[in-house]
C-alpha cells in the first residue's frame, strides 16, 4: 500500500530527527489506518486486547478510568497533534489500562504495535520519541496522584481553571474568559477527582474570594496572578 504525502510528512514532525530517514516515515505511514470519531464516541475500551498506537491528528480525547457507578476520573486529554497514546497498554499490559472516548470530532491514525517494535529496533529516533511520550503521561499521572492526595478540591479546581487560562493564552494582569460550554461541572469533577457537588460549591467559594466571576456563559478571571495564589490557600472543604 502506497502512503499517503501527508501521512508522511505529519509523521515526520510527530517522530523528529527520525524524519531524516524517508523509509522509515513511508514504513510507518503506509502501515497506518485512518480513523475519526464523533463526540461521546469510544476508541477503546479498559480491559479490551491492545494491539495498536493511536497517534492523533486533531481533536480532544479523554482517557478515563470508571467505577461500577459510572462515576468517571479522567486521567489524561489529548488535544495536541502528534500526541502518542497507548504506550503502556501496548508494550507492557498488552490490554487497555483504560477507556479512550472523544470529547470532539477526532481524526488520528492507528498503527500496529508490531510495525512500531521493529522500526523502533531500527531507528532510535522513534524509540525515543515513544519513550518520551511515555514519560510525559507518567509526568501527568504522577501530578494527578500529588493534587488527590494533597490538596482540597477547591485548590484542584483552581489549578485546573489556572491551566485553562494559561493554554488561550492568559497573562497576569490581563482578563480570561472560559467558556462554560468547555468546562462543564460534571467534566471538571472527573478531571479533579471529585463530584459535581463539590465543583459547584468549589466554583463559589472561589468567586467570594474574588479569584474568578461565574458568569452564565462564562467564569471569568480577572487576573491570573490572584488566581495563582489560591492555589497555595484556599479555605478547606
Amino acid at each position: 500500500m502506497s502512503p499517503h504525502p501527508d501521512a508522511i510528512s505529519f509523521l515526520s514532525r510527530v517522530f523528529g530527527s527520525a524524519g531524516g530517514h524517508a523509509s522509515t516515515m513511508k514504513t510507518i505511514a503506509s502501515r497506518c489506518r485512518p480513523r475519526s470519531r464523533q463526540p461521546g464516541e469510544s476508541l477503546f475500551r479498559e480491559g479490551e486486547p491492545c494491539r495498536d498506537l493511536y497517534i492523533l491528528v486533531d481533536g480532544r480525547v479523554k482517557c478515563f478510568r470508571a467505577n461500577p457507578e459510572g462515576r468517571e476520573q479522567i486521567l489524561k486529554i489529548f488535544e495536541q497533534p502528534g500526541d502518542i497514546f497507548c504506550t503502556t497498554s501496548a508494550f507492557s499490559t498488552g490490554s487497555h489500562i483504560v477507556t479512550a472516548e472523544a470529547m470532539s470530532e477526532v481524526s488520528l491514525y492507528v498503527i500496529d504495535v508490531e510495525t512500531m517494535k521493529r522500526v523502533a529496533l531500527e531507528q532510535p529516533a522513534v524509540a525515543l520519541a515513544l519513550v518520551t511520550a511515555a514519560g510525559d503521561q507518567m509526568r501527568s499521572l504522577v501530578a494527578l496522584a500529588d493534587d488527590l492526595s494533597l490538596k482540597t478540591a477547591t485548590t484542584r479546581v483552581a489549578k485546573l481553571l489556572w491551566e485553562r487560562a494559561r493554554a488561550e493564552g492568559g497573562r497576569a494582569g490581563t482578563e480570561v474568559r472560559l467558556r462554560r460550554a468547555g468546562l462543564r461541572e460534571d467534566e471538571i469533577a472527573a478531571l479533579v477527582g471529585t463530584v459535581r457537588v463539590h465543583v459547584s460549591r468549589s466554583l463559589k467559594a472561589l468567586a467570594t474570594m474574588g479569584a474568578i466571576r461565574l458568569e452564565r456563559d462564562t467564569i471569568c478571571i480577572s487576573d491570573l496572578k490572584a488566581l495563582e495564589g489560591f492555589l497555595h490557600a484556599v479555605e478547606p472543604d
